[in-house]
C-alpha cells in the first residue's frame, strides 16, 4: 500500500510538471481540485455588498483573499489564502513589489441590475494582470509572469465589461510586478453600470485632453509671438524658450497619468512610457534654460551645464533602453534636483538681498511648482501616500505665467499708446500755433509760450507744463536729504452724465469754476494743471504726507460746499463732486521715476472711483 501511495503521488507530480511546461509557467494557473460547498461556506462573511445607482459608480469594496506567489482562476480549498483589503500594493502584503499573486473577491450587486451590462474601471497599476469572472477570462492588461523574463509589464487603464447573470460573482485577479518602486493593485478600480463608467472614465479623458489642448495652444501662441516680436527685442530669446516649454509640457501631460493617450490613440505600452520620460526630460530642459534666461542668479552656469548633460544621458538611454532602465536612471539622476533648488533658493535670496524687484506671481507659481514635484517624487518612492499633483500644478504654472506676460505686454503697449498719442497733440499744437502767428512773431512769441504752459480753457497749467515741473521738482526731491515730492490726481465725477444733460458749453464752464475754487484752496506753493479732459494734476513739494491729505481733503470739501448743481450723477447726491488718488514721496517711500510716481497716484485715483466715488485713496 505504501508503494502505492508515492506512485499515485509521483504520478500527480508528473501531471502538474507536464501542465506547467504545456502553459509555460513555472505557476499553477488551473485549480487544483473541485472546491467543495464547505468552503463557500467559510467565506460566506467575506461576500462583499456593492451598492451603486443607475447614474453613479462606486468603488469595489471589501476584503479580498490573496494568493501568494500562484496564479488561480477561482479560489483554491487547498491553498492558504491571506485575507487583505484593496487597494494594496505588494510591498504592504509580502514586503517586496517584485513579486506576484491572485487576488479573489466575491461580490453582490443589487438584485435589479442582474442582467445588465455592468463595467468594472480598473485605473493604471503597475506591472501586468489578468481578470477573470466567476473562472472565465474576462481581460488583461501585459503579460502576467513568475519572473522578469515571462512578463510584460504596462500601465494604462482599462475597463472590463460583463453582463451580471445572477447578483452574485465571483472576481480573481492575477497580477505580477518585477519593479522594485511600485507592484500590485494599488490603484482604486470602481464598479457600476457600462454607461455611468463610460461616462465617467470619457469626461476624465476629455477634461484631461482639453486641459493638455489649452496648454498646447498657450504655448503655441507664445512662440509665434516671440517670433514676430524679433530677436532684436527684449527678452525675445526668453519668451520663445518659455514657448516651447509649455508645448513639452502640454505634451508631458497627455503622456503622464491619468494616460489620456491611449483613450485616443494606439501607441504601444513601452513607447507611450518612453514618450512620457522624453516629454519629461524636454520639460525640464527648457524650463531650467528659462529660468537661467531669466536671471542667471537664479542658476549658475556650472549647474546649468551639469543639469543639461544629466538630462541628455537621460535622453539618450531611454530611447534605446527599456523601462526598469531608464526610469532607475531617471531615479537616480533626480538627486541633482536638490542642487537646482538650492542654487535657485540662494539665487533669490541675493535678489532680496539687493532689492532688486521680480514677479510675486512667478515666484509663488515657481515655489508650488517645486513643492508639487516633490510631492510626487516621494509618492513615486512610496514615502507618502497622496495622489500625483505634477499635471494640475505644471497646467497651472503655464496658465499664470501667460497670464502675467499677457498683463504686462498689454500695459506697456497701452502705455506706449498713450505717449505717442499725446506727444502728436502737443506737436499738432504747436505746429498750429507757430504757423498761424508767423507776422506777429515778437508779440506772439510771449503768447505762445504761455500758451504752451497753460490751458486755454480752464487757466490752469496743461499737460505740458506738468511734466516740465514734475520732472524739476522729482530731480530736486531726490537731491535734497529731507525732501518731498507729492502728486495727487483729480477727476470730476459722472463728467459725461454732465455733459449729455446740460450740454458741452456748461461743462466748460462747470470746469472753469472747478479750477477757480481749488486754485483759492491750495496754497500759492501747489501747482495745479490739467491732465486731460476732466481730470486734473496737483504737484505739491516739502509738504508732509498728514499735511497733504488734509489739503486735499479740504479741496474736496471746498468742491462739495461750492454746491454745483448735478442732478444726473447716477447716484443720490445732486451737486458736483471729484475723486482724488495722490501718491507722496519722501526718505521712506521712493519711486524710481516720475512715471511710477504718477502711475501710483492714478492707481489710487482708480480706487476711489471703483470704492463709490467723492472720496480720497491715498498711496
Amino acid at each position: 500500500m505504501r508503494y502505492l501511495h508515492d506512485a499515485i503521488r509521483i504520478f500527480q507530480g508528473l501531471l502538474l510538471l507536464s501542465c506547467v511546461i504545456v502553459f509555460g509557467q513555472t505557476a499553477v494557473f488551473a485549480q487544483y481540485e473541485p472546491v467543495p460547498a464547505s468552503f463557500y461556506e467559510k467565506y460566506r462573511d467575506s461576500i462583499n455588498d456593492v451598492q451603486f445607482t443607475e447614474n453613479s459608480s462606486t468603488q469595489l469594496p471589501g476584503q479580498w483573499l490573496f494568493y501568494p506567489r500562484h496564479f488561480l482562476t477561482e479560489s483554491s480549498a487547498i491553498l492558504a489564502a491571506q485575507p487583505v483589503f484593496l487597494p494594496a500594493s505588494f510591498k504592504e502584503l509580502t514586503g517586496s513589489n517584485e513579486n506576484y499573486g491572485t487576488f479573489v473577491g466575491y461580490f453582490k450587486i443589487p438584485k435589479e441590475f442582474t442582467g445588465r451590462r455592468i463595467a468594472i474601471k480598473i485605473p493604471n497599476q503597475y506591472g501586468a494582470y489578468r481578470v477573470y469572472l466567476n473562472g472565465d477570462f474576462l481581460m488583461r492588461l501585459g503579460e502576467v509572469g513568475t519572473s522578469p523574463d515571462t512578463q510584460v509589464s504596462e500601465n494604462a487603464p482599462r475597463i472590463a465589461y460583463f453582463v451580471a447573470e445572477k447578483e452574485y460573482f465571483t472576481l480573481a485577479i492575477q497580477a505580477s510586478n518585477f519593479s522594485s518602486l511600485h507592484g500590485g493593485l494599488e490603484n482604486p478600480m470602481r464598479i457600476g453600470l457600462s454607461k455611468t463608467i463610460n461616462r465617467q472614465f470619457q469626461q476624465l479623458m476629455m477634461s484631461v485632453s482639453v486641459i493638455c489642448g489649452v496648454v498646447l495652444g498657450v504655448g503655441l501662441f507664445t512662440i509665434l509671438f516671440s517670433v514676430f516680436r524679433g530677436s532684436t527685442q527684449r527678452n525675445s530669446k526668453s519668451i520663445f524658450v518659455f514657448g516651447i516649454f509649455i508645448v513639452f509640457l502640454a505634451l508631458h501631460n497627455f503622456f503622464s497619468a491619468p494616460y489620456a493617450y491611449t483613450a485616443v490613440t494606439e501607441i504601444n505600452w513601452l513607447w507611450g512610457t518612453r514618450l512620457e520620460y522624453l516629454f519629461t526630460y524636454f520639460t525640464v530642459v527648457f524650463f531650467i534654460s528659462y529660468i537661467h534666461l531669466l536671471n542667471a542668479r537664479y542658476l549658475h552656469r556650472l549647474i546649468y551645464q551639469i543639469a543639461m548633460l544629466l538630462l541628455g544621458l537621460n535622453i539618450g538611454v531611454t530611447l534605446v533602453a527599456q523601462p526598469e532602465v531608464f526610469e532607475r536612471l531617471a531615479l537616480y539622476c533626480s538627486v541633482f534636483s536638490l542642487f537646482v533648488l538650492a542654487n535657485f533658493i540662494y539665487g533669490f535670496y541675493q535678489t532680496l538681498k539687493l532689492k532688486e524687484s521680480y514677479s510675486v506671481l512667478n515666484l509663488c507659481a515657481v515655489i508650488f511648482l517645486c513643492v508639487t514635484f516633490l510631492n510626487d517624487f516621494m509618492l513615486l518612492m512610496n514615502w507618502v501616500d497622496s495622489v500625483n499633483l505634477s499635471f494640475v500644478s505644471t497646467s497651472l504654472y503655464a496658465l499664470l505665467i501667460m497670464f502675467q506676460q499677457s498683463r504686462n505686454y498689454a500695459y506697456q503697449t497701452y502705455h506706449t499708446e498713450q505717449l505717442n498719442n499725446n506727444l502728436m497733440e502737443l506737436n499738432a499744437l504747436l505746429d498750429q500755433k507757430v504757423k498761424s502767428r508767423t507776422e506777429q512773431l515778437h508779440e506772439l512769441n510771449a503768447k505762445l509760450e504761455h500758451q504752451v504752459k497753460v490751458d486755454a480753457l480752464t487757466g490752469a497749467y496743461n499737460r505740458r507744463a506738468l511734466n516740465d515741473e514734475i520732472q524739476e521738482r522729482f530731480s530736486e526731491a531726490k537731491r535734497l536729504p529731507h525732501g518731498t515730492l507729492m502728486f495727487a490726481m483729480l477727476d470730476v465725477d459722472y463728467f459725461k452724465n454732465y455733459n449729455d444733460y446740460y450740454g458741452h458749453l456748461k461743462g466748460d464752464e462747470i470746469l472753469k469754476q472747478l479750477v477757480q475754487v481749488i486754485a483759492k484752496t491750495l496754497p500759492a506753493s501747489a501747482f495745479l494743471a490739467r491732465y486731460g479732459g476732466e481730470e486734473f494734476a496737483i504737484v505739491m513739494q516739502n509738504v508732509p504726507l498728514q499735511v497733504s491729505v488734509d489739503l486735499m481733503d479740504k479741496v474736496m470739501n471746498a468742491i462739495r460746499l461750492a454746491q454745483f448743481e448735478h442732478c444726473k450723477r447716477g447716484d443720490h447726491k445732486n451737486f458736483v463732486t471729484v475723486s482724488m488718488g495722490m501718491a507722496c514721496m519722501d526718505r521712506e517711500q521712493h519711486y524710481k521715476d516720475i512715471h511710477a510716481l504718477m502711475k501710483a497716484a492714478d492707481e489710487k485715483l482708480y480706487e476711489a472711483k471703483q470704492a463709490g466715488r467723492d472720496q480720497l485713496k491715498a498711496a
